[in-house]
């Protein structure tokens, strides 16, 4: 049976990505693992939503020709390459998808154009939304559970691979929402 899987902000070509990303040493580093990660779990029938900043570079980008799987993508403030050069390795590429009672996008969209559905997206990295958000980052505030921040850094910080399947992010969500996720494993 096929499956849908989810990840964001791969950055594939980030000459300093080290730098942000702590758990890898270099670009190299980060690539490798994140397409480990991708070959161990994907197989050619399954989906993969990628939600922005895939690829920094035109050579980067080619590492998804190898990648198994029917990829999309969400175009990310980093993906700066022609839709015609994305379009080589994904299948569709899109500003912001409507999937599944799900907004996919790149950056957390604005709570009022939520309208009934979660919003799984990339971009803030370390970050996740947090209920009644003010300008000074409290880590205790509960998550905002409208919002599921599919960033490597997140998922990983959670305990999944680089990528997380659709049936894991309601498992997640189901989680958060019954309050056994308050702990916010951060």
């Amino acid at each position: 049976m096929a499956n849908v899987w989810f990840t964001s902000d791969l950055h594939f070509g980030h000459k300093n990505i080290n730098k942000f990303r702590l758990e890898v040493s270099s670009e190299e580093d980060n690539r490798k693992r994140i397409c480990e990660d991708w070959e161990d779990l994907v197989t050619k029938r399954d989906d993969i939503y990628v939600l922005g900043d895939a690829a920094f570079t035109w050579d980067t980008a080619q590492e998804f020709a190898r990648l198994p799987g029917r990829k999309y993508l969400v175009r990310g403030n980093h993906d700066e390459l022609s839709i015609r050069e994305y379009l080589k390795y994904f299948t569709e590429v899109y500003g912001l998808k409507k999937y599944k009672g799900f907004w996919l996008s790149h950056a957390p969209i604005h709570p009022d154009e939520l309208r009934g559905k979660v919003n799984l997206h990339g971009h803030v990295h370390y970050q996740s939304i947090r209920k009644n958000f003010s300008p000074i980052y409290d880590i205790k505030q509960e998550l905002d559970t409208r919002y599921f921040n599919m960033c490597v850094e997140n998922l990983w910080k959670l305990g999944y691979p680089s990528l997380i399947s659709l049936d894991q992010v309601r498992k997640e969500l189901e989680r958060i929402n019954t309050g056994l996720g308050n702990d916010n494993k951060e």
